[in-house]
């Protein structure tokens, strides 16, 4: 059904993308068939005004004196001057002279009502305008100092026919460009995706054997070069999620590992417990047990919890004024016999009263994971120190041990969920305690940093914002 579903989508989508690509084209496509068009008309308009305005000058040096004339009703003009005017027409007041070819049919009445200012290429006299086959006319008018207002035009037929199989020419050529663009367009999604196909039915032939980064990379030198960068990624992703599961096996071996010893130990305290029949005390020193190693294991999944917890980013804070000099006395006081019995001396400084705004118990689980670890893993009469510095802005933690310290190899991996060295299998724990500690503290807007060396001790260093008080 998935399946199914993917493939409808991906024709969608192409089908979306070429339809896209088309309508695109076919605009761009009329988009320059309109401005050429356009073009073409303004270009034919210009000239034929310009010619109009030549004629009409010619016609107004020609007949000079006449047109002076205050009586130039009466006046005689030279037919011959008309040249390529088809008529003109003189207004003066409310008196209009019509001159023009001998032999013209032309309608005084039609000229008489046209506007005596009109200015323009094909004009329709009003009269004509619902006629479906009218005259369009080019006209110009020029007035004279003496109020006189003359006006010359002549019959268009070429030009504006000659426009007009244009306009329908740009019409008929919607759908071919229609056509063209679709063609294109999917010519162009086919081409595009080729690369993708050959890449998919290498990949389909690689499926079924361990690819690696190295066959990923020797695939993108049969591509071109735009999809090598995607055979590099997926190489990168390839390599991250074998990784990945080699940790995840790893880790839930040593889930299994450090869970399989409580549970396995409530089940002896419950089977013992019931063989003492009606011995109460028995029963109450079982039960007893059986509560402290499910203490024990509900210790081990709430820790794995908060660390799940932490990395998604969802590790909520209650903030509080803490003192951290007596935050950190508090967890050195709780790990006293536990440093008494592995023959590790504790030491702590730090300045009066030094107030920060944190998670109070968040901060403590900190303390005491850190302590936890350096008396874990440190030798038999070994010390841990402890030091509070008090910068301007900022207050950094720092604790000290001569334990048997990190490799180099693995200095970089202890922050990593469910890690553990190789030297600290032999110790209980899930590996998640460091995770947690970076996590707190990077919520708490601070920074962890660790400096050691196989066999020399490691020194971490918490560094976390200062809040100024009185008592600072």
């Amino acid at each position: 059904m998935f399946s199914k579903l993917a493939e409808t989508n991906i024709l969608l989508s192409r089908t979306t993308i070429l339809a896209a690509t088309t309508l695109f084209l076919c605009l761009l496509e009329l988009a320059f068939l309109a401005v050429l068009l356009f073009a073409i008309r303004s270009d034919l308009r210009r000239h034929i005004m310009q010619d109009l305005e030549t004629s009409l000058e010619l016609f107004l040096e020609q007949n000079h004196d006449p047109l002076t004339d205050p009586d130039i009703f009466g006046s005689i003009l030279d037919e011959q001057s008309l040249v390529d005017l088809t008529f003109v027409r003189i207004i003066r007041d409310n008196d209009q002279l019509l001159f023009s070819h001998s032999g013209d049919d032309l309608s005084f009445h039609d000229l008489a009502r046209l506007d005596p200012h009109s200015h323009g290429c094909w004009i329709v006299f009003p009269e004509q305008q619902h006629e479906p086959y009218s005259t369009v006319w080019n006209v110009v008018s020029r007035s004279l100092d003496s109020g006189t207002i003359i006006q010359a035009g002549n019959e268009d037929i070429n030009a504006y026919r000659m426009y007009r199989r244009l306009v329908k020419m740009f019409w008929f050529a919607v759908f071919p460009a229609l056509g063209i663009a679709f063609l294109i367009a999917f010519l162009g999604l086919k081409l595009s995706l080729a690369p993708l196909r050959l890449l998919n039915k290498k990949l389909e032939k690689m499926r079924s054997r361990d690819v690696g980064e190295q066959e990923l990379e020797a695939l993108s030198s049969t591509v071109p070069a735009e999809y090598r960068r995607l055979c590099h990624h997926l190489g990168s992703i390839v390599t991250r999620n074998r990784q990945l599961v080699k940790e995840m096996q790893h880790s839930l071996d040593n889930v299994a590992h450090d869970l399989r010893t409580p549970m396995t130990r409530l089940r002896s305290v419950a089977e013992y417990g019931l063989q003492g029949g009606k011995d109460v005390e028995k029963l109450q020193v079982s039960l007893s047990d059986c509560l402290e190693e499910a203490d024990r294991v509900l210790a081990m999944l709430k820790i794995m919890m908060s660390v799940a917890e932490a990395e998604t980013g969802m590790m909520k804070l209650e903030y509080s004024y803490l003192d951290i000099g007596k935050s950190l006395s508090d967890i050195v006081d709780l790990y006293e016999y536990s440093a008494e019995d592995s023959a590790v001396s504790v030491s702590f400084t730090a300045p009066e009263k030094v107030l920060i705004s944190a998670d109070r118990t968040r901060l403590a689980q900190v303390w005491a994971n850190l302590l936890d670890n350096a008396i874990k893993y440190n030798k038999k009469g070994g010390s841990v120190d402890i030091s509070v510095m008090v910068e301007k802005e900022q207050v950094s933690v720092l604790f000290r041990d001569t334990g048997i310290g990190i490799s180099e190899l693995e200095v970089g991996r202890i922050w990593e969920r469910l890690y553990r060295g190789d030297r600290s299998r032999s110790k209980q724990g899930l590996g998640l305690g460091l995770n947690y500690v970076k996590a707190v503290i990077e919520a708490h807007d601070g920074k962890i940093r660790v400096e050691s060396g196989l066999n020399q001790g490691a020194v971490f260093t918490i560094t976390l914002p200062r809040e100024n008080s009185d008592g600072n």
